[in-house]
């Protein structure tokens, strides 16, 4: 069990992140390392490599959204499977080829820390097209009905790009360490 799981976890759950630990182990092992990470986990154990794909499947038909960590050959199929395939950089090199995110450390909390930075970069995104939206709703139709002149269209058009790209680089400053070291979003 690596150092952060029991934090990690805790933090996830508190998010109303559902977590299930889905393991080769026996049910007994499995149940003890559930218990050791904070309890109120479901625990799926006793399952052959190539049974995890199938397990992540039937979470997806039930209507989950499904991210595997995993760092083992065996994870692999399950990595492709799942919505979000995350590697840890430590694993395997079919599990890294098989992931859509691979983790550089062994760190559990970068899981974390990946799914808060792609919920900023989606709200980011959204913002963004809300941006180009408003230029263009208010820009056009006094572009057209030549209330504005050619000069001040031209300027404006960069400056509704700055906007998103500014917008945009504040994802940088998203992720600053707290006191305890522990990436926080704003």
């Amino acid at each position: 069990m690596r150092p952060d799981a029991a934090r990690v976890i805790g933090r996830m759950r508190e998010r109303g992140i559902r977590v299930t630990l889905l393991s080769g182990d026996r049910r007994e092992t499995a149940e003890a390392i559930a218990v050791q990470l904070g309890g109120g986990i479901e625990v799926i154990a006793e399952v052959m490599p190539e049974d995890k794909d199938r397990v992540i499947a039937e979470l997806q038909r039930d209507g989950h959204r499904v991210a595997m960590v995993g760092d083992g050959v065996n994870d692999a199929p399950a990595l492709v499977r799942a919505d979000v395939g995350i590697a840890m950089g430590s694993g395997t090199d079919v599990s890294i080829a098989s992931a859509d995110i691979v983790l550089m450390s062994g760190e559990l909390g970068r899981v974390e820390e990946a799914a808060r930075l792609s919920r900023r970069t989606l709200r980011t995104i959204r913002q963004n097209i809300g941006i180009s939206v408003v230029y263009n709703l208010i820009m056009v139709p006094l572009a057209m009905a030549a209330v504005i002149t050619p000069l001040i269209a031209a300027v404006s058009m960069p400056l509704s790009s700055l906007a998103v790209i500014g917008n945009s680089a504040r994802i940088r400053g998203v992720f600053k360490a707290r006191d305890d070291g522990v990436p926080r979003e704003p």
